[in-house]
């Protein structure tokens, strides 16, 4: 916005106080808007924290269940299961978009076959296995938590950084500069109302002595 071609007129002075007002307004508007995104930063970093200390007490447990695996079974005959179940195994990523606040919001879902037989023996291998693919699954579901929570927290943490230069933008140079031209045009309004005030009084006071 540029203030260099100011006219000194009523109506200018009449469109720089409306751009004030609406500026100020929109400087409030997004003083709310930067508290709401604030509480949501917040919100998404407990959350966030939360889910990655949950998987990692997860996988610290899942590494113990195959330690006993591999103590019961040997590394080669688990390395054949997994080799096996990989060839079964067809999971499925599922994203959809949520517009909130301006930011897409992305709902992670992930999809299982419905039916999942096993790829080895029960006779021959342990239990720990089983618990082990069973924690597996339940440690992907967090994971996919904690991808939609890291992109929020990314999204967020910019859309707040953009309110902030906008918030700047205005209370730092186009509400200054509005202000300053409004007290300029008003100035000079006053200087020129002042001295069309002298001269009509001048000329009342030599029209005065003409008529005498």
């Amino acid at each position: 916005m540029s203030f260099k071609n100011l006219k000194n007129t009523k109506p200018e002075l009449d469109s720089l106080k409306k751009k004030r007002l609406f500026s100020l307004r929109g400087e409030n508007l997004l003083d709310l808007k930067r508290v709401q995104i604030l509480k949501l930063l917040r919100e998404y970093s407990k959350d966030y924290f939360s889910l990655r200390l949950e998987m990692r007490d997860h996988l610290l447990e899942d590494i113990k269940l195959l330690k006993k695996s591999y103590e019961t079974i040997g590394i080669r005959k688990m390395k054949r299961i997994a080799n096996f179940t990989k060839t079964t195994l067809e999971p499925e990523i599922k994203i959809t978009y949520i517009h909130e606040m301006g930011i897409d919001v992305p709902k992670i879902e992930l999809i299982l076959p419905k039916k999942q037989f096993p790829t080895y023996s029960y006779s021959s291998t342990t239990l720990y296995i089983d618990i082990l693919i069973k924690r597996l699954n339940e440690v992907l579901k967090i994971i996919m938590k904690l991808a939609e929570n890291d992109y929020l927290l990314y999204h967020v943490a910019e859309e707040n950084k953009k309110v902030k230069r906008r918030i700047d933008a205005l209370d730092e140079i186009i509400i200054p500069r509005l202000t300053a031209g409004i007290r300029t045009i008003t100035e000079i309004l006053n200087d020129e109302e002042r001295e069309e005030f002298i001269r009509m009084k001048n000329i009342k006071e030599f029209l005065d002595i003409e008529n005498d």
